[in-house]
């Protein structure tokens, strides 16, 4: 994806876009589950490639898309791009804040079966909506081919200042629980420095240590690492370098994970 088609999807995000090319996911067609001009999510991530945006507790007061607006998008689009590897709900809104997701992912399974695609089916999450009363929203992700789970910040003070989740949220011990409500979750981690305000930098000892640890917690079936590539929401943050990610990439295959490190990849959601 072209630098000005990131930035374009910063201003406006779609229901259905892409398909992008993905190191991470192949030939991604993405869906987005929120408003397409206003980012409205749980956190407001301070390296979010989408802006800080609107930190709300729910998005059924915003322009999203009607279930069978979801559905004739991805239909459409599958005759377009016959030849996907990944459909990926992710976009400028937790996925899982849509009133009718569980409902959604339920039809895009349906038309995948009708249709005998092959494509892989997963979201990007941060996991918000995963309490343990919503067991509709937790078994329609589980029934999806990949749940990737943000956990950028396993310290307190980071998480809090760093992932700025609302507050019903609570903290990092309250977010790996919900983590492991999962059947299979995959975790993707993204980390970054700030020279010139290491306040602002995930890139710490102490927070990786803290995530191997996190990690340990969860037992995720699968761990992305990776580093910043795109304008984040606030200024003079930077990637971390390739060596050090995959020097600490070592650190957690040595643990017994799965892992891979993208490091340089331009193109993932």
């Amino acid at each position: 994806m072209s630098s000005s088609e990131r930035t374009e999807l910063r201003d406006f995000c779609p229901t259905v876009y892409g398909p992008v090319r993905s190191r991470r996911h192949g030939l991604s067609l993405g869906i987005n589950l929120g408003d397409a001009e206003k980012k409205a999510c749980t956190w407001s991530c301070v390296y979010c490639q989408c802006g800080f945006g609107h930190r709300v507790g729910e998005i059924s007061g915003l322009r999203i898309p009607a279930r069978h607006e979801v559905l004739k998008g991805v239909r459409e689009a599958l005759k377009a791009h016959p030849d996907l590897d990944s459909v990926t709900m992710a976009g400028n809104t937790e996925p899982t804040s849509h009133p009718e997701f569980a409902e959604i992912v339920q039809d895009v399974l349906d038309l995948r079966r009708q249709t005998a695609g092959k494509w892989t089916f997963n979201v990007l999450s941060n996991g918000s909506e995963l309490d343990p009363g919503n067991t509709a929203l937790i078994a329609a992700c589980d029934s999806l081919d990949e749940v990737w789970i943000k956990l950028d910040c396993a310290e307190e003070d980071l998480f809090r200042r760093l992932n700025r989740p609302i507050a019903r949220i609570g903290g990092i011990h309250q977010h790996l629980v919900r983590i492991r409500l999962l059947q299979a979750p995959r975790i993707q981690t993204l980390l970054w420095g700030a020279e010139e305000r290491p306040n602002l930098a995930s890139w710490t000892e102490g927070n990786r240590k803290a995530l191997l640890a996190a990690y340990k917690q969860v037992a995720p079936v699968q761990i992305f690492i990776t580093t910043i590539q795109r304008e984040p929401a606030m200024s003079g943050l930077l990637p971390v370098p390739a060596t050090e990610l995959e020097e600490f990439g070592e650190q957690v295959r040595a643990a017994g994970f799965n892992v891979k490190i993208f490091a340089d990849d331009t193109r993932h959601f």
